[in-house]
């Protein structure tokens, strides 16, 4: 048990990692040869196999709050990056992991971070394999390397989708935003399990390994991407990879019955669902005779997949309701 009278810098580097971060990599972990306590992790990927390799940071400030939960960031941390490896079809593997605290951080703090991080990682079959530790003069940073495996020349990319193709988007859209802003007091929702609903959608998002595995084997997708960014900006970000457009009929874009709710008491909130991010799902782009194959791997998947527009020789993204376009004054979220 955590003493919580005591910070990181009374516990020193070298004794944190081995109490609290070692524990993680258990002796069983698949494919580490080497891992935590030596100067480079050592990993076997199988020949037959790519390795995909993505970055996120978490910064105090920016992405959390100072009093935000701990156990929460943890398990965020690592869903973020799952969700990466999701979006090009692979399946996780392990993590690295950098941390920069300030040495007042309760050990408790790093307590229920690193619990957090535990309970991700058995959830979806990941593994530490290393990472790094320094003291920060002000506020936390999280920074994970996530690595993954995906068959050779079945990792899906964002520049695959064709003139024609019909563009589906998974779970619904907009939930995150809507948490967030409710955190933050920019939006009152009377309905408590709405508020405990649109929090854990921001708190915890659901990568969805399962569906990106799925497609990937099965071949039915020519572009894949996650929403972090927003619907809009990332469906732009797909088209601008693949050369294309897009028109979305904005009627259909999934909603949860809590968004569907809110944005019946106010229509303004519409830019928000659309543009808010941080939702992880993902947007693929497929021929017309591939629905019912995706539909089905869905559902097996344990998550909705839904048809909400086409995609275009017309370069842009044209979201449209009632047959006119919806003027969005930004298109996603803009780290700069």
């Amino acid at each position: 048990m955590s003493d919580p009278t005591r910070t990181l810098a009374e516990i020193g580097e070298f004794p944190m990692i081995q109490a609290f971060f070692a524990p993680l990599q258990v002796a069983s972990a698949a494919g580490v040869v080497t891992g935590i306590g030596d100067d480079a992790a050592v990993l076997a990927v199988p020949r037959t196999q790519h390795l995909l390799a993505t970055v996120d940071a978490m910064v105090e400030g920016v992405h959390f709050a100072s009093d935000a939960d701990p156990f929460l960031l943890g398990q965020k941390a690592l869903r973020v990056n799952l969700s990466d490896i999701a979006a090009m079809g692979g399946q996780p593997a392990w993590y690295l992991l950098s941390l920069a605290l300030p040495g007042a951080t309760p050990e408790a703090w790093l307590a229920e971070f690193v619990r957090g991080l535990g309970v991700a990682g058995e959830a979806f079959g990941v593994r530490i394999a290393g990472g790094n530790t320094t003291a920060a003069p002000a506020g936390r940073s999280i920074h994970v390397t996530m690595f993954g495996l995906v068959s050779q020349a079945r990792a899906l990319t964002r520049a695959g989708a064709l003139v024609g193709d019909r563009i589906l988007v998974s779970g619904t859209i907009g939930d995150a935003a809507l948490g967030l802003a409710v955190r933050q007091g920019r939006l009152v929702v009377e309905d408590e399990a709405d508020r405990v609903f649109l929090a854990s959608r921001f708190d915890l998002p659901e990568p969805r390994v399962g569906l990106g595995v799925a497609v990937s084997d099965a071949a039915a997708v020519h572009a894949l991407i996650d929403v972090s960014d927003g619907l809009v900006a990332d469906l732009g970000h797909l088209c601008q990879a693949s050369g294309v457009g897009a028109q979305v009929d904005v009627a259909k874009i999934p909603l949860s019955e809590a968004a569907r709710r809110l944005l019946a008491q106010d229509a303004g909130l519409l830019p928000l669902l659309l543009t808010g991010g941080e939702d992880y799902e993902l947007i693929c782009t497929a021929a017309e005779g591939a629905l019912e194959m995706l539909h089905t791997l869905a559902r097996q998947a344990g998550v909705a997949l839904t048809e909400i527009g086409v995609i275009t020789e017309a370069p842009g993204v044209v979201m449209l309701a009632d047959g006119q376009p919806v003027r969005l004054e930004q298109g996603g979220w803009r780290h700069f």
